[in-house]
């Protein structure tokens, strides 16, 4: 696949630190069972070995005709180990199914939005994280390794059965929408420069779809400008909700932009925090949205969200600017009353 190097930036140092799971949102138990023993048939790479590095966070709302395929498909791609499926508020199966399908489920009450659900999923991931360094320190009798790290996990994603006594960094968060289908299985090239370092955010660039959307492409527009306008680049698919993410980048940029202004958001903030992004084609095919009144009404929302995200990024700069402006003027006034003085003070 294509990859388009979006920025020659390099990511700052610090090291990744735990996410938080926000209060009322940490996985069930009776949600995680069964994790444990999926997670340990899928922690080795087909190809080769390889640790499993990476956690699959999917954000759902009313998905139950498409999401088991979904998670089936996921499941499949080589670094993972752990598939989470956020329902956001559903009123249909779509928690049941995709817990039958094998993720780990966290429900939302009620409906809170795309951002929310990526915050909640991620949270999720570390929570179980939290759990599987937990059991690995108890079978090791609660030893724990020199500098506060879990006993018992390796590094870059091996377990503890891979690498004892290690400490096992955080997955990295593979975001993927909920209705892809089999075509979720695709995702390894979006997940491949992350795991080798290469970048710490891959957007995917989606072929032509089998269905063309009913939209004007006016929320792309915003959302492509208002990234150009703020970092100097120019995105070719900005609303693209396929990301692969490394923890430290994806806590970088909380708290996320609201609802549908959350790509728009994550690009604007890792690029101007100096992290590397790279756009990778990858062949993902989902539903599109239609011309009717409420695929309208769903486009008049992310415009809103879009801008409400551009215009949090873009004021305080532009504050910034103007302020720099300002002070530069009154220097100048000053510099040319202090030039007017007689000198001596007469």
């Amino acid at each position: 696949m294509e990859q388009h190097e979006t920025s020659s930036r390099h990511a700052p140092s610090e090291p990744a630190h735990e996410s938080r799971h926000p209060e009322g949102e940490r996985p069930q138990e009776g949600e995680r069972s069964g994790e444990g023993e999926r997670s340990q048939a899928r922690r080795e790479d087909a190809a080769g070995g390889a640790p499993a590095d990476v956690a699959v966070v999917i954000p759902a709302y009313r998905e139950e005709a498409r999401i088991a395929q979904t998670v089936a498909a996921a499941a499949t791609l080589d670094g993972v180990d752990l598939v989470v499926v956020v329902d956001d508020g559903s009123d249909d199966a779509t928690a049941e199914k995709a817990r039958a399908a094998g993720a780990v489920v966290v429900r939302h009450s009620r409906n809170r939005g795309k951002a929310a659900a990526m915050e909640t999923g991620a949270a999720a991931v570390a929570a179980v994280e939290d759990v599987q360094a937990a059991r690995a320190r108890q079978a090791r009798g609660g030893q724990t390794e020199p500098g506060g790290g879990a006993a018992g996990f390796g590094p870059a994603g091996a377990t503890g059965a891979e690498a004892p006594g290690a400490v096992r960094a955080p997955r990295h968060l593979l975001f993927l929408d909920a209705d892809l289908r089999d075509t979720a299985a695709n995702a390894g090239p979006l997940a491949a420069p992350v795991r080798a370092g290469e970048a710490d955010m891959t957007i995917a660039v989606l072929p032509p779809q089998k269905r063309a959307g009913g939209g004007h492409g006016f929320v792309v527009r915003l959302s492509r400008e208002g990234i150009r306008r703020t970092t100097g680049f120019q995105a070719t698919q900005p609303l693209s909700g396929q990301r692969c993410l490394t923890r430290a980048a994806f806590e970088a940029a909380l708290p996320l932009a609201h609802g549908f202004g959350v790509e728009t958001g994550l690009t604007v903030d890792l690029l101007a925090a100096g992290y590397r992004v790279r756009e990778v084609e990858v062949e993902f095919h989902h539903r599109v949205t239609g011309t009717d009144l409420r695929s309208q009404v769903h486009r008049g929302r992310q415009f809103a969200h879009v801008a409400l995200a551009l215009g949090a990024r873009e004021l305080p700069v532009a504050l910034a600017e103007a302020r720099r402006r300002a002070a530069l003027g009154a220097r100048r006034l000053a510099d040319r009353a202090t030039a007017g003085r007689p000198r001596g003070g007469r």
